[in-house]
């Protein structure tokens, strides 16, 4: 890969960081603000609601990281994926379909593990699901920038990721546990095809 060709990839991923926090925080904020002028708070009630099988919990299989409780909770998430998501669209190649990935199957195990009586809403899940894929891809599948990113966000957030996997009142167990679970799995069983570079004399 000569200079010119590891810019053009080094832009494209910036452009991907830029399109990856359109498409995950617009939707965040946009819901929020939406639910709290408009909809009186109810789109949080379509939460996930673990082995429920109504119409609302598969709601928020797919969208209860859209769902936060208060302004404080928006903003917590937000940091964290403003930070995540950056090093995501940089080592990630196929970043919109694997976050697709990711939500629907730390919202399926949320759903699965979770306690019958509660109601899991935010963007935590996501959030370690999405820590969870940058450990598998770098333990199992040797993505090796992965590596990199697991260090940067095992430093500085430590003491977060420690707290956030100990069972506590108001803190969803299961969306985080269940999210890094979900993240290793599909991490361990991705692929990462690089495009060969061939050299004319």
């Amino acid at each position: 890969m000569n200079w010119q060709q590891l810019l053009n990839l080094i832009v494209a991923r910036i452009k991907q960081v830029v399109g990856l926090y359109a498409f995950v925080l617009i939707p965040m904020w946009g819901m929020f603000f939406l639910n709290e002028s408009v909809l009186f708070g109810l789109w949080n009630i379509f939460g996930v609601v673990p082995r429920a099988l109504d119409v609302g919990s598969m709601i928020g299989v797919f969208a209860s990281w859209t769902m936060h409780g208060n302004l404080s909770h928006l903003i917590g998430n937000t940091v964290t994926l403003l930070q995540i998501l950056f090093l995501f669209g940089l080592f990630e190649k196929n970043a919109y379909r694997t976050i697709i990935k990711l939500v629907i199957a730390s919202g399926l195990v949320t759903w699965v593990i979770g306690s019958p009586s509660s109601i899991h809403i935010g963007a935590s899940g996501l959030c370690f699901a999405m820590f969870g894929y940058m450990i598998g891809g770098a333990l199992f599948a040797r993505r090796w920038g992965y590596l990199l990113a697991c260090i940067i966000m095992g430093t500085g957030y430590w003491l977060t990721i420690k707290q956030g996997l100990m069972p506590q009142p108001g803190v969803s167990f299961a969306a985080h546990f269940g999210g890094l679970c979900a993240g290793l799995l599909l991490g361990a069983t991705s692929k990462h095809h690089y495009t060969s570079v061939s050299r004319h004399q």
